[in-house]
């Protein structure tokens, strides 16, 4: 690769690097909010990625996180792409119905966990997200939201206890530590184990 000035050049093999470390994570962060357009949305990511390559930081990934939201909210404001979308959210549930045949007991089991997180308010859910899934911490939430470190701790910290109180509300208590330290008191792999099961 080569450098200018000691900086390292922003050139093609410097994409391909880039491409290969994150886009698996970014990939994975788009599935969990596109759906089916989870492809596109990762191929206009990197897109933008090279596009605006000069400003790109070293630590890249919050940055990706960061154009793949306003990717994924530029796409469900289009009103024929979630009309799809929707669509096939259905065709695919009726698919799972017929691969499982406990399917009613199953999805009694998630019901209370989906039931706790449709209670949050959109933004305290997609912090928790962040958090739990992606594995961020509030500086690098910071970045993916656009606000402040402050801003992104204090958001972390409310939603971690309403998801804690949520939970507790309906008698959930597996996802919450019970350990007596002062709240929010919610683990990051527990709650990770709750948000998957209310994505599946």
């Amino acid at each position: 690769m080569t450098k200018k000035s000691g900086v390292e050049a922003r050139d093609e093999e410097w994409f391909e690097g880039l491409f290969s470390r994150h886009h698996g994570a970014v990939r994975a962060f788009c599935l969990r909010r596109a759906g089916p357009d989870s492809d596109d949305v990762l191929a206009e990511v990197f897109a933008v990625a090279w596009r605006k390559r000069d400003g790109v930081p070293e630590h890249a990934l919050p940055w990706l996180y960061a154009v793949a939201s306003r990717e994924v909210l530029h796409g469900h404001r289009s009103q024929g792409r979630r009309a799809g979308y929707e669509e096939q959210v259905a065709r695919w549930r009726n698919e799972r119905v017929d691969e499982f045949e406990d399917v009613d007991e199953r999805l009694s089991a998630q019901s209370p966990v989906r039931a706790a997180m449709e209670r949050l308010r959109p933004g305290d859910a997609e912090i928790l997200r962040l958090w739990a899934w992606e594995e961020l911490s509030s500086v690098e939430i910071a970045t993916v939201l656009g606000i402040s470190r402050t801003a992104a701790r204090v958001r972390l910290h409310r939603a971690r206890s309403r998801l804690e109180g949520q939970l507790r509300s309906l008698g959930i208590t597996d996802h919450v530590s019970t350990e007596s330290s002062s709240p929010p008191s919610l683990r990051r792999d527990r709650a990770s184990e709750a948000l998957e099961a209310c994505h599946e």
